[in-house]
């Protein structure tokens, strides 16, 4: 949160309650420390459903085929996987809309079934009798500005009046303290872990928020990063108690995204 940017209107009887923050203290210099917070995460963050649970080897095809793949493409890797003892593939960015490239199809979560040859169930089933899991790739909180998505919502995008928004990676991010996106968000996701047997979700980030504004907060724009985060909660939160079942993953490789909270629900 930009502490400078942050104002928050209380009216009578509100209250506010701020984030938690966690110290820790080791006479064991660094290595203590790190110490520390591992088994503090572990035990009082982490959901007991997975704290302990190991996790499953899997391999993930996106630096073998970044967009360019099918699903014999992908058959042939998890059947190289499966020889070297994996136990999951992890189909990563492309799998839906028309997504060739970076620059489309962000927001519209539906499977390209020309492209994997059939529905993603069908696929998640050839990998199943190969003897692996499947698990999937996300980005939920961004939007591409070539999308059917956009094309419907363009007020959906986080971006400032009067001035050009800043398409970092090539896209731009939803605004997660609207309640129709979450709602959006959630609908969505639901729909494509219902349609197959998908166990893991690798939830990315790939770009920072900015362009901070938000049309539906009227002259409480420095409410909007707090509210974008409780936001981005309370999706988190919805989809992984409606998919107990499913291991998801927090990616932010290029969101710079460091969030302790986020790991009560990843």
């Amino acid at each position: 949160m930009l502490f400078r940017s942050f104002i928050w209107t209380l009216g009578n009887n509100d209250a506010f309650y701020t984030p938690e923050a966690v110290l820790s203290y080791s006479r064991e210099g660094y290595n203590g420390l790190s110490h520390n917070m591992h088994s503090f995460i572990s035990h009082h963050i982490i959901s007991p459903d997975w704290a302990q649970r190991p996790r499953p080897i899997l391999i993930n095809n996106w630096e073998a085929t970044y967009f360019d793949f099918s699903d014999a493409k992908l058959l042939k890797i998890a059947r190289e996987a499966k020889s070297l003892g994996m136990e999951m593939l992890v189909l990563d960015d492309g799998w839906f809309g028309n997504r060739s490239d970076d620059t489309t199809s962000l927001g519209d979560w539906k499977a390209n079934e020309k492209k994997l040859g059939g529905t993603l169930k069908k696929l998640a089933e050839k990998i199943n009798r190969l003897g692996l899991q499947f698990g999937l790739w996300f980005e939920p909180e961004m939007i591409s500005e070539k999308s059917d998505l956009f094309r419907k919502h363009p007020d959906w995008a986080v971006r400032a009046p009067d001035r050009e928004a800043y398409p970092g990676r090539n896209q731009l991010v939803l605004d997660l303290t609207r309640q129709d996106v979450r709602d959006y968000i959630v609908s969505a996701v639901t729909e494509v872990l219902e349609s197959a047997p998908i166990e893991y979700v690798k939830w990315d980030m790939n770009r920072h928020l900015s362009d901070a504004y938000s049309a539906s907060l009227g002259q409480r724009q420095g409410e909007f990063y707090h509210r974008f985060i409780k936001g981005v909660y309370e999706v988190m939160d919805r989809i992984t108690t409606a998919f107990p079942q499913v291991l998801f993953e927090l990616c932010s490789s290029g969101g710079n995204r460091f969030d302790l909270g986020m790991l009560c629900y990843m």
